[in-house]
Formats: structure tokens, C-alpha cells, sequence
């Protein structure tokens, strides 16, 4: 892995190109960096703003598809609602990319089925994108996709794309709405939906934390190996390479060990309960 700079505590600046509205409180942002370099699905950056702090960011834009790296950002805390206030032409430091990737090379000649949950879509839409634009080497795909209300469904035009590739694509939120008449409901409910061989097929999954357990749980009990199933779980991180310890949990360094786990790494700690 290649990462911005040499020194892995130091920022590298990156120009905003384009702020995207997504939702109420969540923004797609677009940035340059000013030295190109290479990520995976499922590795995320430290993203940083000058006197206000450092956040960590699953990357959701494609190596080598997209033409900047994106970052969905959700407003939840002091350097995120500072981070929404930024507007395009301005700088922001990264640093990374840091973790380890969806291991979606054993994945080849199998099914998938990916499972999201809000913002869960975001780290992993590049790995859809590396499936679906290789579709050849993959046998059926289907995305189980959840939101709480219809319009904070994320990235509804690559969801259109991706259904037009033959992806199986079920959507459901948690709350009827008179402008929504699809299913209503957990994504958990509809597990059992897609056309898959679930014995032989992987799973990604990404989440609250609850949807995450309930769903590697329910999978694995539907007859899912093990270690077919994987996960991206977030942590409250301040350096990202495994030295504060803020992400430490039941053994294990989610920012270096992780952010992608499968479900024999984990389903007896408390790494995705916590």
C-alpha cells in the first residue's frame, strides 16, 4: 500500500472539487489530493481541518473508476458539522490510506450479496463498483439496501446503474411513507429474498452495529460459511495506524487489524457490539 506521505502522522492537503447534498445531514464531498495514490475498498483516510480536528472516513469513490476520491460524510459531532461548513476550492488534510481491504478476490466464481444499512452503503459502494464492473467474474449479485425514510436512500443512481448490470437490487425503509410503496421494514427481514446459493456465497455487510450482529448472525444461521461473511466496523480513532489505542476492543486494533473483519474473526468478541 502506497500512502500519501512518508511519515504517516503528517497530513498531506487536498482540494475540495465538488460538495454534493445527499441528505438533510449528509454530504458527498469530492477532493484532490496533490499526490495521486492508490486505495482498495474498505480502507479508509484521517481526514483533518485545521484547528477543529481529525476524523476518520471510509473512502466510497473507486481506485481507477472515479475520477476523485469521495467521501460521504455524515454530520454528527464538532469536526464534522465544521467539515459540512467547507466549500469547494477549499483544502482539507488526509492521511492514510490506512487498514486492510474486502478480500473480494475470494469472492470470484461465487455469489454475492451485499447488505446495507444508512450510511453502511458508503464504504461499500467501491467494492459494488469492482464487482459489478467485472461482473464476469461473479455469478448472481444482489444488494439488501435499508434506510430509515425513502429520500435518505444514498446513491439512488448507482443503485439504478447497478440494477441495469443485472444486480437483484431489494429496497426497504424502516417507516411507510404515502410516497413510498415498496417494502417497509429491517433489511433483516428480507435476507432470505435474493436469488442466491447462500452455502457457496460471500457476504458484505455494513451498518449500525445491531444490523451488523443481526444480520452475520442470521446469514451464518441460513447456512453461510463463516468465513464467507465480512463486515467494516467504525471505532472512535485519533491516529489510525494502531498507537493511541482508542480503537482497541476485545484484542483487537480496528484501524489495523480491521476495518473489515469476517464473522469468525469476531462473532465471539464484543468488536461489533460495542
Amino acid at each position: 500500500m502506497k500512502r500519501i506521505t512518508k511519515d504517516i502522522y503528517l497530513p498531506s492537503m487536498a482540494e475540495i472539487v465538488e460538495i454534493i447534498n445527499m441528505t438533510a445531514n449528509i454530504k458527498l464531498f469530492k477532493i484532490k489530493p496533490r499526490r495521486l495514490f492508490p486505495y482498495k475498498p474498505g480502507e479508509f483516510i484521517m481526514l483533518s481541518l485545521w484547528g477543529k480536528g481529525e476524523v476518520p472516513i471510509s473512502i466510497t469513490s473507486t481506485y481507477g473508476f472515479h475520477t476523485y476520491i469521495e467521501l460521504c460524510i455524515k454530520r454528527v459531532g464538532y469536526i464534522t458539522s465544521a467539515i459540512h461548513m467547507l466549500s469547494p476550492s477549499d483544502e482539507i488534510g488526509i492521511r492514510g490510506p490506512f487498514g486492510n481491504s474486502f478480500p473480494i478476490e475470494k469472492a470470484k466464481g461465487k455469489d454475492i450479496i451485499f447488505v446495507t444499512g444508512g450510511l453502511g452503503i458508503a464504504p461499500l459502494r467501491p467494492l459494488i463498483h469492482s464487482v459489478m464492473n467485472n461482473k464476469k467474474q461473479f455469478k448472481k449479485v444482489a444488494l439488501v439496501c435499508g434506510s430509515c425514510t425513502p429520500p435518505e436512500i444514498l446513491f439512488k443512481d448507482d443503485i439504478n446503474a447497478w440494477q441495469k448490470k443485472r444486480m437483484q437490487i431489494i429496497l426497504t425503509c424502516e417507516k411507510k411513507s404515502k410516497d413510498w410503496d415498496g417494502n417497509t421494514g429491517l433489511v433483516t427481514e428480507y435476507l432470505n429474498t435474493p436469488k442466491i446459493s447462500f452455502k457457496d456465497a460471500f457476504a458484505f455487510i455494513c451498518g449500525p452495529p445491531v444490523m451488523i450482529a443481526l444480520t452475520m448472525e442470521n446469514l451464518h444461521g441460513m447456512g453461510m460459511n463463516e468465513n464467507h461473511i465480512f463486515t467494516s466496523l467504525e471505532a472512535h480513532m485519533k491516529c489510525g495506524v494502531g498507537k493511541c489505542g482508542h480503537c482497541y476492543v476485545d484484542g483487537k486494533y480496528i484501524c489495523t487489524e480491521g476495518p473489515v473483519f469476517s464473522y469468525a474473526e469476531i462473532k465471539d468478541r464484543r468488536l461489533y457490539k460495542h
